[in-house]
């Protein structure tokens, strides 16, 4: 027990209190992230998520070793990227129709439930779409958000399922139902639900620079 470089539980060091988790590092610059405080904050988590899954996506079509346990972190991330999208167009579809949001908009906001939150935005979107003079959304567009929430929510209604193993009361969070997940598939399905959000949100935050700049705000 003598080797300080070993841990007495395997071959990589033990922790140490003079260990350094966050900083950068001189001699591994091209590795150091910035930590964005300027600008729209939000979008580097948003972004962040969805380039996580999809490379892990990648490496996995590539070399598909321990797909039964990649599985979880890439569900988990496209969906919490679904998630952050969504309440961001919540938010600037009321910003756009001049509306505060109610407290009753303000608890939803507040969960991990893709189909409220869906619920609650679809409805926005064509008011939207008539304050700028535009055609609505196509409505079969809509009707595959609907149905890709729903086979979402089907199996993590709360964001939890791919996170956790169990509840906090134990019970196992995927039903017996889910047996396989196709992992290209999925992934593809998602880039496409992302895809399609995205632009409604890329949109919107057009939209709104535009009004802000013909109203000098």
């Amino acid at each position: 027990m003598g080797d300080a470089d070993k841990s007495v539980f395997g071959g990589l060091p033990p922790p140490r209190a003079s260990d350094v988790l966050f900083g950068g590092e001189p001699k591994d610059w091209h590795l150091n992230a910035c930590i964005s405080h300027w600008h729209e904050t939000g979008y580097a988590y948003k972004a962040g998520f969805r380039k996580a899954a999809f490379e892990l996506t990648s490496k996995m079509c590539e070399r598909p070793v321990d797909q039964d346990l990649i599985v979880y972190p890439i569900v988990y991330l496209y969906r919490h990227h679904i998630e952050l999208v969504l309440k961001d167009v919540v938010r600037m579809a009321l910003d756009l129709q001049g509306k505060s949001m109610t407290p009753a908009q303000e608890r939803k906001l507040g969960s991990h439930d893709l189909l409220s939150l869906w619920t609650m935005a679809r409805p926005m979107l064509e008011p939207v779409c008539e304050i700028v003079g535009s055609e609505p959304l196509p409505s079969e567009d809509l009707n595959g958000v609907d149905s890709y929430m729903s086979q979402i929510n089907a199996h993590d209604p709360r964001g939890e399922s791919f996170r956790y193993a169990r509840t906090r009361d134990s019970k196992r969070t995927l039903g017996p139902v889910l047996k396989l997940i196709n992992i290209r598939t999925f992934a593809t399905g998602m880039e496409k639900l992302a895809d399609y959000l995205e632009g409604i949100e890329s949109w919107f935050a057009q939209l709104i620079d535009a009004r802000n700049e013909a109203y000098g705000e």
